[in-house]
């Protein structure tokens, strides 16, 4: 059984089901003292055993992707009552891949991009969210929206999982199903685990 084809089920289902969820992933990252951050970002794409996010090169996520490691993204779809735990490295997507699915971005994220070059980085401080809202409102004068486009910064990433954890909660005898799939070379084996 490959889980991402369940992960793909469960996120149709959930989509379906109008569960919040359904299009977002958190993405936990470590740095090398073992400082862990998480963060809640889009979930662009599942392709095979990889799964596309696109993010800022400003942001404080990036400095610690740069210095390599593992990556692990929480994917939660409340509606169906599962919880799926992917484990593996992140590669970042050629320029193409990125300036092709720029544009189909949310007219907002396109101008954050914009905003990081011209007001500070991501995740950086400004005295007043007003500052933050004058400059966007700039922006959107001086950048007509038919003429953005993607900065050098503006990039995206692949976590290529090479193990995945299932955790359903949605069992009518309430005792929960948790799997381990690990990728060995193609094929995914699964190991049950006490939940």
């Amino acid at each position: 059984m490959n889980p991402l084809d369940n992960i793909q089920a469960d996120r149709s289902r959930a989509k379906k089901l109008g569960d919040p969820n359904a299009d977002l992933c958190f993405l936990a990252l470590a740095d090398k003292s073992g400082n862990a951050s998480v963060r809640t970002l889009v979930l662009r794409d599942i392709v095979d055993n990889r799964l596309t996010l696109f993010i800022n090169k400003t942001s404080p996520k990036w400095r610690i992707i740069c210095k390599g490691g593992t990556a692990q993204l929480l994917l939660w779809y409340s509606s169906v009552q599962r919880q799926y735990r992917l484990t593996g490295h992140i590669v970042e997507l050629n320029r193409n891949t990125v300036e092709i699915n720029w544009h189909r971005r949310p007219l907002i994220s396109k101008y954050l991009d914009h905003i990081y070059e011209h007001l500070g980085p991501q995740s950086s401080f400004v005295p007043t969210r007003k500052i933050l809202t004058d400059s966007l409102d700039g922006l959107r004068k001086s950048i007509k929206t038919d003429s953005l486009k993607a900065l050098p910064s503006a990039t995206g990433v692949q976590i290529v999982c090479n193990s995945i954890e299932i955790l359903d909660l949605s069992r009518v005898d309430q005792l929960h199903d948790r799997q381990l799939f690990t990728l060995e070379g193609e094929v995914w084996s699964s190991q049950i685990m006490i939940p």
